[in-house]
C-alpha cells in the first residue's frame, strides 16, 4: 500500500506533537537553569537568544502543520481526495511551513558554528570551514523556498527540482553538524591530555558524550530522512515533521545534561573555579565556556566535602588498624618475656 501525502502529512503532524511534548519538557527545564544563571549573573545572550528563537519557531511550525492537516481533513469532508487537493494547492502556508523549518535549522546552525569558535579560544581559523558550510546551507534553504513557490496547484512535491534543493539543504547541514560537533570534542580530547590538574579524566569524557550524543541524535535523524527523500518516498514528510522538535531536543540537551550535573567535574584534588577548554584572551571566559561548561558552587562544594570526608575517613580507619597491630605486637612480647 502506498502511502499518500496526505496521510504522510497526518503521521508526520502526530509524530511531531508527541517530540513537541518531550521538547517542551526539556525548554522548561533550560528555562529554569538560565533563570539560575540570571541569578548569578552569569547569563549568555547568546544562548538566552538562540533558545527563545528556536522555541517561538519550534512552535510555530508545529501550530502551522496542525491547522493545515486539520483544515485539510475537514474542510470538505464530503469531496473525494479532499485532503490531498488541499495540501497539493501550494501557497504561502507551504512556504511559510517549509521557511519556518529552514529558519530554526539555520539558527541551530549558526549556534553550533558559535561553540566552535568559542571552544577553539575564538579562533577563526577553526570555524571558517563550519562557517562557509553554514552559509552555503542558507542558500541552499533560500533557493529550496524560492523552488516551492514555483509549484503551481496540483503539483508533485517530490519533482527533481524540490528533491534535489532538498537533499542539497540536508547534505549542508549535516556536514555543519557533523563538522563542529567533532571539532567541539576534538578540542575538549586535547584539553584533557596537556592538563595538568591531577583529576579524573571523567569530567572531559562526560563532556565528550554530551556533545556526541546531542550530535548523533541529530543527524541520524537528518540520514533517516535523506533515504527516503532521495528515493521520493511520502515517508519523508512524517519524518520532516518531527525534525523541527528533534533540533530543539538536540540543542538543549547540552544545556540540561550540563546544567543538571550529569556532566560536571570529579576531582583528585581540590576543585577549579570552572573547566577552560582555552586560555581566556581578555581576562574572562568565552560565553560558551561560562554558559554551558561551568559546573556550580554548590556541586563543586559538595564534590570537594565528599573528597575530604573520604580521606578522613580512610587516614582514621588507617590509625586504628596501626594501633591494633602495635597493642598486639606488645601483648606477644609481654608474654614471652614471662615465659
Amino acid at each position: 500500500m502506498v502511502l499518500s501525502y496526505s496521510k504522510s502529512c497526518l503521521i508526520g503532524a502526530i509524530m511531531e506533537s508527541m517530540a513537541y511534548g518531550m521538547y517542551f519538557l526539556l525548554v522548561c527545564r533550560c528555562a529554569r537553569i538560565l533563570w539560575k544563571r540570571h541569578d548569578k549573573g552569569a547569563l549568555s545572550l547568546y544562548l538566552t537568544g538562540a533558545t527563545v528563537v528556536l522555541f517561538v519557531l519550534i512552535t510555530m511550525r508545529m501550530v502551522l502543520d496542525d491547522f493545515a492537516i486539520v483544515t485539510a481533513f475537514t474542510y470538505a469532508p464530503t469531496t473525494p481526495d479532499a485532503a490531498d487537493i488541499y495540501l497539493g494547492s501550494f501557497g504561502n502556508g507551504a512556504m511559510f511551513r517549509t521557511g519556518t523549518y529552514i529558519a530554526l535549522t539555520i539558527v541551530s546552525d549558526i549556534f553550533i558554528v558559535f561553540r566552535v569558535y568559542a571552544v577553539w579560544g575564538n579562533s577563526i581559523l577553526h570555524a571558517t570551514v563550519p562557517a562557509l558550510l553554514a552559509v552555503a546551507d542558507i542558500v541552499s534553504g533560500a533557493l529550496m523556498i524560492q523552488a516551492i513557490q514555483r509549484l503551481t496547484a496540483g503539483s508533485s512535491p517530490d519533482g527533481s527540482s524540490i528533491a534535489t534543493h532538498a537533499l542539497i539543504f540536508y547534505g549542508f547541514t549535516l556536514g555543519v553538524n557533523i563538522l563542529s560537533s567533532f571539532l567541539i570534542a576534538l578540542r575538549i580530547y586535547l584539553v584533557q591530555r596537556q592538563t595538568r590538574v591531577i583529576k579524573s579524566s571523567m569530567d572531559l569524557n562526560l563532556a565528550i558524550e554530551v556533545v556526541v550524543e546531542s550530535a548523533a541524535l541529530y543527524s541520524c535523524s537528518l540520514i533517516a530522512m535523506i533515504a527516503p527523500t532521495a528515493t521520493g518516498s511520502n515517508v519523508q514528510y512524517c519524518l520532516l515533521s518531527v525534525m523541527s522538535p528533534i533540533v530543539g531536543i538536540a540543542f538543549s540537551l547540552i544545556i540540561v545534561r550540563v546544567g543538571s550535573g550529569l556532566s560536571r567535574e570529579t576531582y583528585a584534588a581540590p576543585p577549579t573555579r570552572s573547566l577552560r577548554f582555552a586560555a581566556p584572551r581578555r581576562g574572562s571566559m568565552s560565553e560558551l565556556e561560562r554558559s554551558q561548561f561551568q559546573a556550580t558552587d554548590q556541586l563543586e562544594t559538595r564534590e570537594n566535602n565528599e573528597f575530604r570526608l573520604h580521606l578522613d575517613q580512610d587516614s582514621s580507619s588507617r590509625s586504628h588498624h596501626t594501633m591494633d597491630r602495635s597493642r598486639s605486637a606488645g601483648s606477644l612480647g609481654q608474654e614471652s618475656s614471662g615465659k
